[in-house]
């Protein structure tokens, strides 16, 4: 296969891809330090362009709106998609992060204890509710009608109207700590937590009692892709879990040098290593095809609606494939 670069756009600034997320007809991203940046998703044609501040601790897409929480200043923003105009702003202790939008409520804090968890109002920016002092969590995940969230060996469930709980399970390991989420959603009834280093725990609406799948080599990255559960263990590539049993699908071949979040491609995956290489997997995880992206230092890969993006050292882009 080829890869075939479509459109690419420098974001002069140094370090790590930028912060971004994907929509149906766009790509908002942060760069220059200081700016939010619609792009249009077919050739990279700039929507909008306005000032925002440091780098996002998150950046959520949800319908016309974008929720964006930056290291600095200390203010959520909500901005309008399609003319980068600001619909509103609400003041945030200093330190804030996690970010995760329910139905009509958006919900921040609680990043590493630092701060109190809250809920706020989609349309306007109100705080409907919040907790009276910090709290610690994992990063939160939009799930089951609620925001599922946790520390420790707990995960809890809120209600996103009023915070209040809706369902709390007892887990037998620690909630992984990371930058990633801890939780990896199978289905609408069923979740996945990653608990230290190594194990897999399954839970969901009407099960009150947690299975753990198994424990496994150290591994990072999770996600669920093609009915499996997949990780990334340390220097040996991928394994592939059924989520119902904690049974090995398959395992792949790799090295430490593999990029975060590989993509669901035909019946497989795509998977990207940071000197700009990318292999396909077939559904048994066997490298089937490579090619690359020349000079290019690869952060991450995503997808939506068919459309194929990179994030690279400095740069981000769309690319196609072709046989």
């Amino acid at each position: 296969m080829i890869a075939t670069v479509l459109w690419e756009r420098e974001l002069h600034q140094r370090g790590r891809a930028s912060a971004f997320v994907v929509g149906p007809d766009c790509v908002v991203l942060h760069e220059r330090r200081t700016r939010l940046v619609c792009l249009e998703r077919a050739d990279g044609a700039v929507r909008w362009d306005v000032p925002l501040g440091t780098r996002p601790r998150g950046i959520v897409l949800t319908g016309d709106r974008v929720l964006v929480l930056p290291q600095a200043p200390d203010v959520l923003s909500c901005v309008d998609v399609r003319t980068g105009a600001s619909l509103w702003s609400a003041p945030t202790p200093r330190w804030t992060g996690n970010l995760a939008v329910q139905a009509d409520t958006v919900v921040i804090g609680g990043w590493r204890g630092y701060t109190p968890m809250s809920g706020l109002d989609l349309t306007e920016g109100s705080v409907r509710w919040a907790t009276p002092s910090p709290v610690t969590s994992v990063r939160p995940l939009a799930w089951a009608g609620g925001v599922l969230t946790g520390s420790g060996y707990e995960a809890v469930l809120l209600d996103p109207a009023d915070g209040s709980d809706l369902a709390r399970w007892r887990l037998p390991g620690p909630l992984a700590e990371t930058d990633a989420s801890a939780f990896v959603p199978v289905d609408a009834e069923r979740v996945v937590a990653v608990c230290g280093p190594s194990s897999l725990v399954a839970f969901g609406i009407g099960a009150d009692k947690p299975v753990r799948l198994g424990s496994y080599d150290p591994f990072g990255v999770v996600g669920h892709v093609h009915g499996s559960v997949w990780m990334l263990r340390s220097g040996r590539g991928f394994l592939a879990v059924d989520p119902t049993d904690g049974t090995s699908s398959w395992s792949s071949e790799g090295d430490q040098r593999v990029v975060v979040d590989p993509l669901p491609y035909a019946d497989g995956l795509l998977v990207g290593d940071v000197g700009g290489g990318i292999r396909r997997l077939g559904p048994d995880g066997r490298n089937l095809e490579r090619c690359s992206l020349p000079g290019r230092r690869l952060d991450g890969l995503a997808a939506a609606d068919g459309g194929l993006f990179f994030a690279a050292k400095g740069t981000f882009g769309s690319f196609a494939l072709t046989p």
